[in-house]
Order: structure tokens, then sequence, then C-alpha cells
């Protein structure tokens, strides 16, 4: 009877196999995957630029001037004793063969009560191949850091530590890549 068993089993077992294998081959091929990687100031993926020979695009001349972000920052949090509102601004054009960003940032200065300016400033000079129809992707964050001063558990020695609290991200609507030299201003509101 055990005989019997065995035999049964390793039968169905053997059944069975031309449908698990056949799954194999059903499987849809896999999509196209791009690489690139996740920019965490822009909140975009950006793919990254194939190698291309300098010698297959035609000679490109930069693309200049300065992206400009002043910051409005009203505090409605509470603000620690050691800490400060830091800003942060970000320009990306992604092509088919060409990417870059620029990123910068501010520490803000109290106005007055609970108001802040901030402001960051950054210059550029791209080799873009299509500055006629290329769109700068425009991104900033406001937040609060907090110094904290640790103690080590021995008590024999101290370290500061700068810890992130309340912070704001957006990314705003895409711009056209300016004439070359001009200084572009965006004034953004931020509540923390």
């Amino acid at each position: 009877m055990q005989k019997r068993s065995v035999i049964l089993a390793v039968a169905v077992f053997l059944g069975f196999v031309p449908f698990s294998v056949g799954q194999l081959g059903s499987q849809a091929p896999s999509p196209h995957h791009i690489l690139g990687y996740f920019n965490q100031d822009t909140g975009l993926f950006e793919p990254l630029r194939t190698a291309v020979q300098d010698t297959e695009l035609p000679p490109v001349a930069a693309t200049t001037g300065t992206l400009v972000f002043n910051f409005t920052i009203t505090m409605k949090s509470a603000f620690p004793k050691n800490g400060i509102i830091t800003c942060s601004a970000a320009g990306a054009v992604i092509e088919t063969s060409y990417s870059t960003d620029e990123a910068g940032f501010g520490i803000a200065k109290l106005v007055s009560g609970t108001t802040y300016s901030c402001g960051v400033s950054m210059p550029y000079s791209w080799l873009l191949n299509t500055p006629a129809t290329d769109k700068i992707i425009l991104s900033y964050k406001a937040q609060v850091n907090e110094a904290v001063q640790i103690t080590a558990t021995n008590g024999t020695g101290t370290n500061v530590v700068v810890s992130a609290g309340r912070a704001s991200s957006q990314t705003t609507a895409s711009i056209a890549v300016p004439a070359n030299g001009a200084i572009t201003t965006k004034t953004v509101s931020v509540t923390l």
C-alpha cells in the first residue's frame, strides 16, 4: 500500500511538471529599464546620460544665466533653541543626450516676528543642444535644522549633531530656458 502511495504521488508530481515548466516560457519579456537615479533635491527621477562621442554631437555654445530664489518663510511650528532655518533650490534640464542640474542653499534671516527671508542664487553654464525647446525643472525646500549637543555614554566627550526638523519642499512648474545671460527670479512663500 505504501508503494502505491509513493507511485501515485510521483505520478501526480510528474503530471504537473509540464504545466509548471510551461509557465516559464509564458512570462512576458521584461520591459526596457532606464538607468538613472532619484534626485532628492528636485524630487524627480533623472536618467543617466548615455556615453556619446564628442565627434557625434555638433559643437554647442554654453547657455548661461542665473537662477535666483527669494524665500519668505513664516514660522508657525515651535522654533528650537539652537535652530536655524535653511533654504535650498535646484534647477535641472534633461535632454536626450545631456542632462544637467544646479543646486544652492542659504541661511534664513529674521525679518520680524515669525517671518524670515532667505535667498539662493545659482549661476549656470550649460552645454544644451536644444536650448530653444528645453525646459528647466525647478524645485525648492525650506527646513528647520537644530544643533544638538550629545554627551558620550561614558561622560568623557561631547559632540554636536545637526538634526533636521520641520521641512517643506515643492517642485514648481517647469520654465523655458531663459535667454543667454538672463537672471531669472522666483519668489516663494513657505510656512513651517
